[in-house]
């Protein structure tokens, strides 16, 4: 954690790196496409894709979507993206990484007696992933994470009735776990 520190604030103040900071001088050029099988239990459909900037640093964007229309008294619809920035401590790929993350998330739930949508403006929010990728072979890995952040919350709260009426408008903050994660990737150069 604190190679990333000084990492991210010699690089913000345009000094130079040490030696063992330094990215190599041919980053490689990989790029992974993954799925997450923690939403896929939740019948959130969802893919994502990371590309390697340098040997130790990576960027990801996961999308999920979730139309499911259930019955007249339930729905879980919902379109989200959490992209993420990686370090990786030992190299792109392989055993822990950590990173922020931010969250959008557009909804739309019915669940017992009320139906809840965002209020023209996604939930928002950021936080930090740590992770482990264990790799199987040249194209595949498997990922383990988990992120913990701050969510941001604007909705209507309608009774959940064939065009049910408006009950009120909340504004809410979550702190807390906000992602968790079981990932197979299929990894390729470019």
């Amino acid at each position: 954690m604190t190679e990333l520190l000084l990492a991210l604030t010699l690089t913000a103040t345009g000094q130079n790196l040490p030696e063992a900071l330094r990215p190599s001088e041919t980053p490689p050029q990989k790029m992974c496409v993954k799925t997450n099988i923690v939403p896929w239990a939740m019948t959130i459909m969802n893919l994502e894709l990371e590309a390697a900037i340098t040997d130790r640093i990576s960027i990801t964007l996961p999308a999920m979507w979730c139309p499911w229309f259930i019955s007249e008294r339930r729905a879980f619809r919902t379109v989200a993206l959490q992209p993420e920035g990686r370090w990786w401590l030992k190299r792109y790929g392989e055993g822990h990484f950590l990173g922020p993350h931010f969250s959008l998330a557009w909804f739309n739930i019915k669940y017992g007696d009320y139906r809840y949508q965002d209020q023209g403006r996604p939930a928002l929010g950021a936080g930090l992933t740590y992770g482990y990728a264990l790799r199987i072979n040249h194209s595949w890995r498997i990922e383990f994470s988990i992120g913990a952040g701050w969510l941001s919350m604007q909705y209507d709260r309608f009774y959940n009735s064939g065009n049910g009426s408006l009950i009120d408008t909340r504004n809410t903050s979550y702190f807390g776990i906000d992602h968790a994660g079981i990932s197979i990737a299929y990894c390729f150069e470019l």
